[in-house]
């Protein structure tokens, strides 16, 4: 019978999470399925199965009960079993990549916020309307002829994305889905747009390009204007029973008309002149897939107790928002010792060296690893628990993997190894500097964007300030863009959609 370590020690040091991906589970699960024991660890509320030829998930998924995150990418699951509903806790639910033809006729997780159906075989889906907290949800790349029922209940959805698939109405439901700010309707078949889209007033990014629009014109806009100019547009343009010509018009987003009032603190977003990018490889993709970062200019860590203020709040961020970084990690640097492009890729555990944060010397990845390890273990048998302080904790998160993420600079030096650590090189220091803050993510890219505006918003609520020469108060940021190896944008932050701040007033400055 193949041996399955990563459970026996997960049982063994009652884990939180376990991650089970590539080859090495692919070869025993030809031989065997998933061990009984597996469906025993109640302590889990992380499980990761990735990049296997997993093709049945078990019933007895059901057992893990405290589960909050399940992440099924990259398989060939061809089925989801009823009793997935059972899983009440689950907030974060990843099944993209598979073979799946069909869900359960009803799904009632209460708590689920995020909910990947991405890249799989689906034609059909079930009533939606039994998840309440859903909050962002991915059905593109399949064989739909519809969106699913049931989304006019979802209060809270605000991203939903449905590109690459057979759509050929927008369904007026729609426009009571009062948080939607994205919507990707790409490569469709829609002919037309309902003018009730236009009523969305807080849509930031709507995508409808590549569809057989009937209108020429909009066709035309899709490619070539604003989400605020196809809105009007729509508004003004297309008839519904002749009653909703030129009133659909959306009004201006507060933040758009503000003011600049030198006495009120605020948040400024500027482009950078000499634009600050960074290059995601294609081999990283499988390994911690996605990355988004932006720089606080002149942010003001002179005093000391506000130093431990900005570290402190990081610690609490990959405490809860990040889960313990299973999903998400933090970096900050210093700006001025980084050299662009940046490139974020992945390397075997071998070949990634670096100094890590209060250190002088620089190591191997597996040097580290294999010292942290030895410093855990040495402390478990002094003190006869398992140490919960430190890096300590984060060591199963890249232990036995065979290629690991790291963010270099453009002389290609490491400057960070997620989620363990950054370069000693490249820290932050109690100075007055540009912060380079990266978050990294091996579950999504609105984890990123999320994680990142927690953050922005506490150093704001917090009363961290730029220093600035124009007395301007509050926090100036500067976008950064990731882009592939071919140089086609991946993602820019913040983009027009992002920091969506009721209570704290955004100024986006065009330089």
């Amino acid at each position: 019978m193949a041996s399955w370590e990563e459970i026996e020690t997960a049982i063994a040091e009652n884990k939180h999470e376990l991650h089970l991906n590539g080859d090495s589970v692919s070869q025993r699960l030809k031989t065997a399925p998933l061990p009984e024991s597996l469906f025993r660890i109640h302590t889990l509320n992380y499980l990761e199965i990735s990049n296997t030829c997993l093709a049945i998930l078990p019933d007895k998924i059901s057992l893990l009960d405290n589960l909050l995150n399940l992440a099924l990418h990259r398989n060939e699951i061809v089925e989801i079993p009823e009793n997935l509903n059972q899983l009440k806790k689950i907030k974060f639910l990843d099944l993209s990549f598979n073979k799946i033809t069909t869900l359960p006729m009803s799904l009632e997780l209460p708590h689920l916020h995020t909910f990947n159906l991405g890249n799989n075989h689906l034609q059909s889906l079930p009533n939606f309307g039994f998840l309440p907290a859903l909050g962002i949800l991915f059905i593109d790349h399949n064989n739909l002829s519809e969106l699913p029922s049931g989304l006019e209940k979802l209060s809270n959805l605000s991203e939903l994305y449905a590109a690459k698939n057979e759509i050929s109405v927008v369904p007026q439901s729609l426009t009571s889905m009062t948080a939607l700010k994205v919507l990707d309707l790409s490569e469709n078949l829609l002919k037309e747009i309902a003018v009730d889209l236009s009523l969305c007033r807080k849509m930031k990014d709507l995508n409808i390009k590549d569809n057989p629009l009937k209108d020429n014109r909009l066709r035309k806009m899709t490619t070539q204007c604003n989400t605020k100019s196809i809105l009007e547009y729509i508004a003004q343009h297309t008839n519904t029973n002749g009653q909703k010509g030129k009133k659909g018009k959306l009004k201006k987003k507060a933040d758009d008309s503000i003011q600049d009032d030198d006495n009120e603190k605020k948040i400024y977003i500027m482009q950078s002149k000499d634009s600050k990018q960074i290059i995601s490889k294609a081999n990283v993709k499988d390994v911690r897939s996605y990355i988004c970062c932006v720089v606080v200019k002149n942010l003001d860590l002179r005093d000391l107790s506000v130093f431990k203020k900005f570290i402190t709040l990081q610690t609490k961020l990959h405490e809860n928002e990040c889960d313990m970084r299973t999903k998400a990690t933090i970096a900050t640097h210093n700006a001025i010792s980084l050299k662009f492009p940046l490139t974020y890729e992945g390397v075997s555990p071998n070949s990634l060296e670096i100094i890590p944060l209060g250190q002088t010397k620089k190591v191997s990845s597996t040097a580290l690893i294999d010292r942290l390890k030895t410093e855990r273990d040495d402390l478990r048998l002094k003190k006869k628990r398992q140490p919960k302080t430190g890096l300590y904790r984060y060591i199963d998160l890249v232990d036995g993997k065979n290629q690991f993420a790291c963010l270099k600079n453009a002389d290609g030096e490491v400057i960070s190894f997620p989620p363990v650590t950054n370069s000693e090189q490249t820290k932050t220091e109690a100075i007055i500097s540009d912060v380079f803050i990266e978050v990294t993510s091996p579950l999504s890219l609105p984890q990123c964007k999320y994680v990142l505006e927690e953050l922005i918003k506490n150093l704001f609520l917090m009363d961290f300030e730029s220093k600035q020469d124009d007395q301007k108060r509050g926090l100036v940021l500067e976008r950064v863009s990731v882009v592939d190896e071919q140089g086609d944008l991946k993602v820019v932050f913040p983009s027009k959609i992002d920091l969506d701040f009721s209570s704290i007033p955004v100024v986006r400055i065009d330089e």
